[in-house]
């Protein structure tokens, strides 16, 4: 009998043991703050977005979730920051302009976002748009080619940055179009948006978000978008496609990306809260008076979308041929 209390005893414990140590493992992500950090300027489509989500999972989590601005380099610096930093608890909101940056120094647009990062979820796509201040008097995108046509050179456009796709689609615009207007780039949308609009600038290719923020002001006018049918953020806006422009006809977006060696069961759990925010129809409305369509998603369609942009903006380097140091 005493034996046999022993081993009760000895099972009894091992279970004990065993249950404390599922229940550790099984600890509720996460345990302490959580750092998102934009490598933009704050006032961009991208800063916003992020708020407005950080508001909404540090209130799911019950932890602080800290928004970080690191601008710098195109964004480089804030992705190289979150790259090196630990993971779980660090995720930056990387752009498609990830790529094309790369793509344009040489790389094979791969940097980071393959290498040292990897894919949570999709924050959202935005159309760029094309604006001109009222100063330059054009009403439309026929009125503003001629002016570049008749001034070649005296037009400037304003871009996010070397390298970014707003930068691009001034590239493709000048190909296409076959005039010349000078770049002016920017450390992110906030001081491309702020130039703009004290006419330091005649035009710049802003979000969505960006276009609507100037249009309120009266000082600026939208003349195209890249989302080929139209979009429902900028009504009554043509896009390049319908005004027999080719080329510039792909949408913004922005990801959430994590350090290497981020688990698996992290990232579904941040991407699961997030698609969880987005299913609240008053965040989604914010997004729109951002300028945003929510999306949300998993890393597999994050990585998928990061696939299909790698080849996009492969081609269209090799179609303008350029090269940033």
């Amino acid at each position: 009998m005493k034996s046999l209390t022993r081993l009760r005893a000895l099972l009894g414990g091992l279970l004990a043991a065993l249950c404390a140590g599922t229940t550790a493992w099984a600890a509720p992500y996460p345990e302490h703050p959580v750092r998102l950090v934009v490598p933009y300027p704050a006032g961009g489509a991208t800063d916003g977005a992020i708020r407005v989500l950080a508001e909404r999972l540090g209130a799911a989590w019950g932890q602080p979730v800290i928004v970080d601005n690191r601008a710098g380099a195109s964004g480089r610096l804030g992705l190289a920051l979150v790259a090196k930093s630990p993971h779980s608890y660090n995720f930056v909101a990387a752009t498609n302009s990830t790529i094309s940056d790369e793509l344009t120094r040489g790389g094979d647009g791969s940097f980071l976002l393959a290498r040292d990062l990897v894919p949570v979820v999709t924050i959202f796509t935005t159309p760029v748009a094309l604006l001109v201040h009222t100063g330059t008097g054009v009403d439309s995108m026929a009125q503003y080619i001629a002016l570049a046509q008749r001034r070649p050179g005296a037009v400037s456009f304003g871009s996010s940055g070397e390298g970014t796709s707003t930068h691009f689609y001034g590239e493709l615009l000048k190909r296409e179009s076959r005039i010349d207007i000078t770049h002016i780039p920017f450390a992110g949308e906030g001081p491309n948006l702020t130039e703009l609009l004290g006419g330091h600038i005649q035009s710049a290719f802003l979000s969505a978000s960006g276009a609507k923020k100037a249009q309120q002001t009266g000082k600026t006018r939208i003349l195209a978008i890249t989302t080929p049918g139209g979009s429902m953020l900028l009504p009554g806006v043509p896009s390049f496609t319908q005004l027999g422009i080719a080329g510039l006809d792909r949408d913004s977006w922005v990801g959430l990306f994590a350090p290497l060696g981020t688990p698996q069961a992290v990232r579904d759990e941040v991407a699961r809260e997030v698609r969880k925010a987005f299913a609240v129809p008053e965040v989604r409305e914010r997004y729109v008076q951002l300028g945003l369509i929510a999306e949300g998603g998993t890393p597999q369609e994050l990585e998928q979308r990061v696939q299909a942009d790698r080849a996009y903006w492969t081609r269209v380097v090799q179609e303008t041929g350029i090269k940033l140091k």
